[in-house]
């Protein structure tokens, strides 16, 4: 069961990572080439209500997979678990939860402020009370706080591969 367990975890984790890059580096750059708004504003739309139902179910996977694996001795030993501060595991733990939630506040920052951001002006555009520059600038205000999430999503798989590598996570500090 562990070993499925972090099957499962991975694959989550590629679920979450893999799309925030292409939208970053694809879908978003894309979009910006549809000259109608409505349609362009549809299109965006059904992939962003996609992208987060995934992002959503792996976040909530990768919680459940997570919880499951540092309960289970075989994936944590009980004496790392008890004294996770002795190790460096602890540390390279305690930093991937961290950003973890990080991530997760930016989730939601990202859906919350950004992307209405980016539809309100969009529909300002359309109606002509504000100009074309301002949704250029809301775009690239969500592109590059997209990037940063990436990077963020990156640091935590690295994290993660870092807590399963004996030699360097299971030595004290």
């Amino acid at each position: 069961m562990g070993a499925a367990s972090l099957v499962v975890h991975v694959l989550l984790a590629t679920i979450l990572v893999g799309p925030q890059i292409l939208m970053f580096y694809a879908v978003a750059p894309a979009s910006w080439l549809i000259d109608d708004h409505a349609l362009r504003t549809s299109v965006v739309r059904v992939i962003a209500r996609r992208f987060a139902t995934l992002s959503m179910v792996a976040l909530v996977g990768l919680l459940v997979t997570g919880l499951f694996q540092f309960y289970t001795p075989s994936i944590v030993p009980p004496q790392i678990r008890e004294e996770m501060n002795a190790y460096r595991w602890g540390t390279v733990f305690q930093l991937k939860m961290t950003l973890f939630v990080v991530l997760v506040g930016m989730i939601a920052f990202h859906a919350a402020v950004l992307a209405r951001r980016i539809a309100a002006v969009t529909e300002a555009v359309t109606n002509g009370q504000l100009e074309m520059w301002e949704l250029e600038r809301a775009r690239r205000n969500s592109l590059v706080f997209s990037g940063l999430m990436i990077v963020v999503s990156v640091a935590i798989l690295a994290l993660g591969v870092l807590l399963s590598y004996p030699p360097f996570a299971d030595r004290t500090v």
